[in-house]
């Protein structure tokens, strides 16, 4: 186990980067290039001399000799280690499996995108069963507005399927990157203004665009509201809500606080309590004509005239604005959003044409040709039930790697469904092997994923070792605990303490009472501490608190002012007319500490114990 042979330790610190072993354990070298990533990353300040390096070098021997003792105990074939490793692996490959320059142009074209806001609208047309069919009548309502028999407001109050057509002619007003699906998006920010589209599919359907108008981006806004709500339909609480707003403007006009205002008469009661304060909001988060005003706003503090939307009658304060910030800034935040966006899809896609150009895929024509026709039919009902006998036939390969006909029948029976492509299922799994075979060859790749791996690996197995020797022995092994704070009795000490009783009383009256109480108690008379408490807190629950314990120095305030001695001690009068007495019963000597009195400490200490003597 320690076997272990030193090479010029001195290397660490130089500045030569070349790979070769500086020390050796179990037969097993170190290269210079292992120790120096973990050295680094563990000491970035720290000033690096021979004593230190020393002891630093013992630490990582140790933690060596740790990581091999788990190995030899097969700690690295437990299903819970190797499901927690793999779960870091696959969260350690993300950044790898990814088309960066591809990436890096998607970043970029969303951020340009931030600086530009689009106003837009659409007619959406359903996806029925003939694809083809739906196509066409989306060019024919394309064709009738371009010809001018009808507007495109009343084309979409006619033919949209998107229910808010019906009201707003299918006017989706101002949006940005990210608010649309990516390929209507695109379609919008790559159209000029009054351009209307070919039909463009999403998930949702045919799309007819029509851009209406770009702006700079207006960024983001946050706004304080009094609102007066209405009922459309009702002309009178139309109104009356545009009375009360008038009202409420004077109001404001007179100088009187605009959250003032706000809490009191606001009918969004919601945002009332907080002077009408909003959330900040961005371009399409309120509906357009709340938007255009508040947006309006130049200068904080600035507040608008009276304005009505669909909602109600409203007046704003601007209390914020804020431009798009830089690329440096939003980064981060725009690669999330890319990853839980239909463009993960294509850099998933570009990633995959990548490798297909960087790894030799051959498929097996002939041995795909014989499994298609026996199961193309049934796969595309979803009711192929793997009745094919030539499954060891290799049915592709990706480089040296041999993909055999029954790996991909069990993928079928697991995804197939009715309506199932079998051609198009082919092309998912090879994908899928495609990149798993990428992810197999990270750590031949990329030289600095095989070390972080290779650090996760020690580190859990380190941390289940030591919790099986140390953590969870120290609280488990009740004898080897025992013995061990019997041996080490001495550090497990009552400094002096005394037994005590503190009377927190209200008043003097209250304090006056309590004496009586002890006076008797005293004299032997029997006398109910219970009784006390029910008769001084009949009229308030807080005239009278009682505290009995033993007390250490610093453990109670009011014991560290008192002279301990046995008796009532000398009435500690406070600011507010309260009055704290003490009964000291007795003054304690130092004596060991009952196990469970300290339990918590001991079982560190055993810990430390037992790590201590473990290498």
């Amino acid at each position: 186990m320690r076997n272990i042979k030193f090479i010029l330790l001195f290397i660490i610190v130089s500045v030569n980067s070349f790979s070769q072993n500086i020390l050796t354990i179990n037969n097993e070298g170190v290269s210079l290039d292992e120790f120096k990533n973990i050295f680094y990353k563990n000491n970035h300040d720290e000033k690096i001399d021979q004593n230190y390096l020393d002891e630093y070098i013992q630490l990582f021997v140790n933690y060596k000799l740790k990581v091999k003792e788990a190995e030899a105990l097969n700690m690295d074939t437990v299903s819970t280690f190797i499901s927690e490793l793999a779960g870091y692996k696959k969260q350690l490959a993300k950044p790898y499996m990814r088309n960066k320059e591809f990436d890096e142009n998607m970043i970029r074209e969303a951020y340009d995108r931030m600086l530009k806001d689009v106003r837009a609208s659409h007619i959406l047309i359903n996806i029925e069963e003939d694809d083809k069919e739906s196509y066409n009548k989306a060019l024919s309502i394309r064709k009738d507005i371009l010809e001018k028999k009808i507007s495109f407001s009343d084309a979409a109050k006619k033919y949209s399927e998107d229910k808010s057509a019906s009201y707003n002619g299918g006017d989706l007003g101002y949006f940005t990157a990210f608010m649309m699906v990516y390929d209507f998006e695109s379609a919008a920010y790559n159209m000029k203004i009054g351009d209307i589209s070919m039909p463009i599919r999403t998930k949702y359907g045919y799309h007819i665009i029509k851009v209406t108008d770009k702006r700079d981006a207006v960024g983001e806004v946050q706004v304080a509201h009094i609102m007066f709500k209405i009922n459309q339909e009702d002309k009178n609480s139309i109104n009356v809500a545009g009375q009360k707003i008038n009202q409420v403007y004077e109001r404001l006009k007179s100088g009187e606080e605009f959250s003032d205002v706000a809490e009191r008469f606001s009918e969004d009661r919601s945002t009332a309590v907080n002077g009408g304060r909003l959330p900040p909001f961005g371009v399409g988060k309120m509906v357009p004509d709340f938007e255009e005003v508040a947006f309006g706003l130049l200068n904080v503090n600035d507040i608008s005239i009276p304005f009505k939307t669909d909602f109600g009658w409203h007046i704003v304060k601007l209390i914020d604005k804020k431009p798009v910030s830089s690329l440096s800034v939003l980064k981060d935040d725009i690669t999330n959003k890319i990853s839980r966006d239909s463009r993960s899809d294509l850099s998933k896609s570009s990633l995959i044409a990548k490798l297909k150009k960087e790894y030799k895929i051959v498929n097996k024509v002939s041995v795909f040709s014989s499994l298609r026709r026996h199961a193309f039919v049934k796969v595309s009902n979803g009711t192929w039930s793997s009745d094919y006998e030539n499954i060891s036939d290799v049915l592709f390969t990706i480089d040296t790697m041999l993909v055999r006909t029954q790996e991909f029948i069990d993928y079928i029976l697991i995804n197939q469904k009715s309506g199932s492509d079998f051609d198009v299922m082919y092309q998912e799994y090879v994908n899928q092997r495609l990149l798993d075979y990428e992810k197999n060859m990270l750590e031949y790749k990329y030289p600095e994923y095989k070390s972080l791996l290779k650090e996760y690996r020690e580190g859990i197995l380190l941390f289940d070792l030591t919790n099986k020797k140390v953590w969870k022995k120290a609280v488990e092994d009740t004898v080897g605990l025992q013995n061990y704070f019997n041996m080490n009795i001495q550090n497990y000490m009552w400094g002096d303490r005394v037994n005590a009783t503190i009377y927190n009383c209200a008043s003097g009256n209250i304090s006056r009472s309590v004496k009586e109480y002890l006076f008797k108690k005293k004299l032997g008379i029997r006398v109910s501490e219970k009784d006390l408490l029910d008769k001084m807190n009949m009229e308030n629950p807080l005239n009278l608190n009682i505290v009995s314990n033993k007390f250490s120095v610093n453990d109670n305030e009011y014991i560290d002012m008192v002279e301990w001695k046995k008796g009532l001690a000398k009435d500690i009068k406070l600011d507010n007319g309260s009055v704290i007495l003490i009964d000291i019963y007795d003054v304690l000597d130092k004596e060991p500490k009952k196990i469970n009195e300290t339990r918590g400490k001991v079982i560190s200490d055993y810990q430390n114990y037992l790590e201590q003597n473990w290498i």
